[in-house]
């Protein structure tokens, strides 16, 4: 069937036809963009075709949003957890746990995970909890509870009793549990001793994970996401990460899995990445709606827990630098692999020490193999000063950036990192003069998914609450931030060729919003709501018709 989409205002993020009033879609892909003129004249060659006409009465369409960093897994796996975002005390945190507990179901094999706080909310004290707060809520049934940024849990005695911690890779990352006055384990768990645990957590089978992340897509697409670069691999039971993969590409397949998902699949050790690797495994696999996009690498830990690692000690801590979960030479081998197989190391990183290592490592892959340019990339790059950003640009390093993450951050980043540091970090604005590329996405569940949240904070560069401005020479127009969540998206995973853009040969993928974001007060942003979203030409998602 041909679609004609007409009466509408169009936002192409195509520099050669920047804006548009008309759009022709044939089967899966957009067979013209342009005028109205223009598009009757190629629906005259089309008279024999059935056409449907969509009258977006002036409406603004521009592309599906692409989310280049989240857990997409991780978010449906919320649905099945206690909420425990927003908590504003201890005491409030171990009240919701223990409403909860009413509904929880041992016999299910699963244990009772709570997620989402975090302890600078706190009014009463500002710490982790530790076993002894989570065994008020019980001692009987294991109890896990995840800080907002996902570095961090906390255990109560039951897990603890439950967890082997003198397996072979528990006692190598012991040194990341905290350890009281007592000698005793605290119960915080911390960066690869806390991935290792979820890796061995009970979790619901993979079949089951199928259907929730086929059921709980119709979120994302509702907020007008087409594309995702999620990072599932933790999110699995042990040893079934391609089993997940080889079910949703069926699913994908049979058109029941609709929302597209480039895997950053996520790796501790050389033997897994190239065991992976020997199997086929590699940014290869899969096909427009299912695929792997890049190994995953994690550098360092998180800016609130002061886990991210700094060249130098934290302003307000000058006991730690943070973590580095690799050696250099690790950290470099891991690169080299990827490289080697021509697929993107994407890193996590968010200190400037962390960062530093990331840049290392891929340039010496870089000069190893010239050969080779897989688009090798940094996850956060947060904490930055104007030669790390330099390098960026001569390495042709991508900078994945989840906006959103200032409206918590402004709030600490002096504090922890020091005035000159913090005016020199979160610099959207400067990786796109450079020409970096510059993907924005979200972090979810860390943060919302809703991507008006990082179009406002891109564009404002304040607070979604407080009000409260952040380097407001680093602000982007709405152009450049919508551009950051298509196109660049598009680009971190390698298709920039068929989707991203509103042009002719290009996947129609798309959302229309029910307010002109270029047009409004920057406040109303965090109002926009999409009226339609519509995947390979079809209509997966209407608030109203048209």
């Amino acid at each position: 069937m041909i679609q004609w989409i007409t009466n509408a205002n169009i936002a192409t993020m195509d520099a050669r036809n920047a804006r548009a009033s008309s759009a022709v879609v044939n089967g899966k892909y957009f067979a013209y963009v342009g005028d109205e003129e223009g598009a009757k004249a190629y629906l005259d060659n089309q008279k024999d075709r059935d056409i449907r006409i969509i009258d977006l009465q002036g409406k603004l369409l521009i592309p599906g949003f692409n989310d280049s960093h989240m857990h997409y897994l991780h978010y449906v796996k919320t649905k099945i957890h206690v909420d425990l975002v927003g908590t504003s005390s201890l005491t409030e945190l171990l009240e919701r746990m223990k409403q909860s507990l009413e509904s929880y179901d041992p016999d299910s094999g699963l244990w009772f995970v709570g997620e989402g706080w975090n302890q600078d909310y706190f009014a009463d004290e500002k710490r982790f909890p530790t076993r002894e707060d989570l065994d008020q809520i019980t001692t009987e049934y294991p109890v896990m509870i995840q800080r907002a940024c996902g570095h961090i849990g906390c255990l109560n005695s039951k897990a603890l009793e439950l967890f082997d911690m003198e397996t072979k890779e528990a006692v190598e990352y012991r040194k990341y549990a905290e350890v009281g006055e007592n000698g005793q384990l605290t119960g915080v768990i911390k960066e690869n001793l806390f991935d290792y645990f979820k890796s061995k957590m009970p979790a619901p089978s993979v079949e089951t994970l199928v259907e929730m992340m086929i059921e709980y897509q119709k979120d994302l697409i509702e907020a007008g996401i087409t594309s995702v670069q999620s990072d599932e691999y933790n999110y699995v039971p042990e040893g079934l990460f391609f089993t997940l993969q080889e079910l949703l590409r069926i699913a994908s397949e049979e058109r029941r899995f609709k929302l597209r998902l480039s895997s950053q699949a996520l790796y501790f050790k050389p033997d897994a990445l190239q065991y992976a690797f020997s199997k086929g495994y590699d940014h290869t696999f899969g096909n427009h709606t299912l695929h792997i996009s890049a190994t995953k690498l994690l550098s360092d830990g998180s800016l609130g827990a002061r886990t991210a690692l700094m060249r130098q000690p934290y302003a307000d801590d000058p006991s730690t630098k943070g973590l580095a979960m690799f050696t250099q030479e690790e950290l470099d081998e891991m690169v080299a692999i990827s490289h080697r197989n021509n697929t993107p190391a994407v890193i996590h990183a968010i200190g400037d020490g962390a960062i530093q290592m990331c840049l290392d490592a891929i340039e010496r892959a870089q000069k190893a193999m010239p050969y080779l340019k897989p688009r090798h990339g940094i996850v956060h790059c947060q904490v930055t000063d104007a030669e790390l950003i330099r390098r960026f640009k001569e390495l042709d390093v991508v900078a994945y950036i989840q906006p959103v993450f200032i409206d918590y951050d402004m709030n600490i980043i002096y504090d922890r990192v020091g005035k000159e540091l913090a005016e020199s970090s979160y610099a959207w604005k400067e990786y796109k003069d450079l020409g970096i590329h510059h993907p924005f996405g979200t972090d979810c569940p860390v943060e919302s998914f809703d991507p008006f949240l990082g179009i406002y904070c891109a564009v404002t560069r304040r607070g979604l609450h407080s009000g409260l401005t952040y380097l407001p020479e680093q602000a982007m127009s709405v152009e450049e931030a919508i551009y950051a969540y298509t196109a660049e998206g598009a680009y971190a995973s390698g298709h920039e060729y068929i989707k991203g853009k509103i042009k002719e040969g290009m996947l129609a993928d798309f959302a229309v919003l029910d307010r002109d974001l270029f047009r409004i007060p920057a406040e109303e942003i965090l109002e926009t709501k999409v009226e339609l979203t519509y995947v390979d030409g079809e209509c997966v998602f209407a608030r109203k018709e048209f």
